[in-house]
């Protein structure tokens, strides 16, 4: 027997109920990604404490098949991390131009300079300056020097040449530092004399138009800044170091939101700086050193306990430059 559907009749929606369909569909997509994002933030913050959290005697572990004369009598609230500048690359030939040791804690950040004509016992080359410590057996060579000579605890290392400082300082934007007239004109002279090997490598050799209180340094104005030498003493020039760096700290400090400079850091930071810390490491250390605040800044040999012979530094009393590296750190 045939049977013969009913007849439905077509239901069709007004431009009005179509309109309100989009919007409702509309709300529901912006609700569900701010959701989402919601969520994300939520775990990139969970992420941050975390790793914020991590003690730092993670950095207090000796590597693997490497002897570096570890001190285990320090306290382990504070993570010696050895800097090092190169002169001019990587390469194990060259010796370290700058040698200082980051010292992190919760709340703490404090930043050692060692002048490198130190006299000290390189160990398997003899006595030397502390920067030849390098040129024999690279950073790992010059850990255990530090170590040996100083009573140190130090496991981890990050070096880079004067085109990752370029680099770095071009990365997060420049830094301001304070420069005399004199600094400015030496400034001027070192970047006169690079400018063809500076554009060479694609840096443009701009000189320092001003000095003052608070004036803003590129990259290669900046390196100029810290290779200083013949103004007034290797000591100044140390602490010229240490204030590069810490300005470095505080431009990053001032743009942590700052999206852009965050992934030009990173990138930098991944391809041209030498470390053994891994990546969690790195970001733990990091967080640890921007919560710190203004870092806290010495030097080793302290006043009156070595010779100066205009070439090198002898120490005439080396327990008093552990004593005094002690109570600067560890308080």
């Amino acid at each position: 027997m045939y049977y013969e559907e009913p007849y439905r009749k077509k239901h069709t929606r007004t431009p009005r109920q179509r309109e309100r369909r989009r919007r409702g569909f509309g709300a529901w997509l912006a609700g569900a990604l701010l959701r989402l994002v919601a969520f994300a933030l939520i775990l990139c913050l969970l992420a941050v404490g975390l790793l914020y959290a991590l003690p730092v005697s993670l950095f207090a572990v000796e590597p693997e098949g490497v002897e570096l004369s570890l001190n285990d009598t320090l306290p382990a609230s504070r993570a010696n991390i050895l800097l090092l500048g190169l002169d001019i690359s990587h390469e194990r030939s060259q010796r370290s131009d700058a040698i200082m040791v980051a010292s992190v804690g919760y709340g703490k950040l404090k930043l050692t300079s060692f002048q490198r004509d130190i006299i000290v016992d390189i160990p398997g080359h003899g006595s030397g300056k502390l920067n030849a410590a390098y040129s024999h057996g690279g950073p790992e060579l010059v850990m255990r020097t530090l170590n040996e000579n100083f009573s140190l605890n130090i496991t981890h290392y990050a070096a880079v040449d004067f085109q990752a400082l370029v680099d770095l300082v071009d990365a997060i934007g420049g830094v301001n530092l304070s420069i005399t007239e004199g600094e400015q004109q030496v400034i001027n002279r070192i970047l006169s004399r690079r400018r063809s090997a500076l554009e060479a490598r694609g840096y443009p050799a701009d000189a320092l138009a001003q000095c003052g209180e608070s004036v803003h340094l590129n990259g290669v104005q900046s390196l100029a800044y810290a290779s200083i030498r013949k103004l007034d003493s290797d000591f100044v020039r140390t602490s010229r170091q240490r204030a590069l760096l810490d300005a470095m700290i505080a431009q990053i400090r001032a743009n942590l939101y700052n999206p852009l400079m965050l992934a030009r850091l990173a990138r930098v930071l991944t391809r041209s700086v030498d470390t053994n810390m891994s990546i969690v490491q790195l970001l733990s250390l990091g967080e640890k050193a921007l919560a710190a605040g203004a870092p806290e800044k010495t030097r080793l040999p302290v006043d009156g306990s070595y010779t100066d012979d205009g070439s090198s530094l002898r120490l005439d009393n080396r327990q008093q430059n552990i004593d005094a590296f002690r109570a600067f750190v560890y308080d």
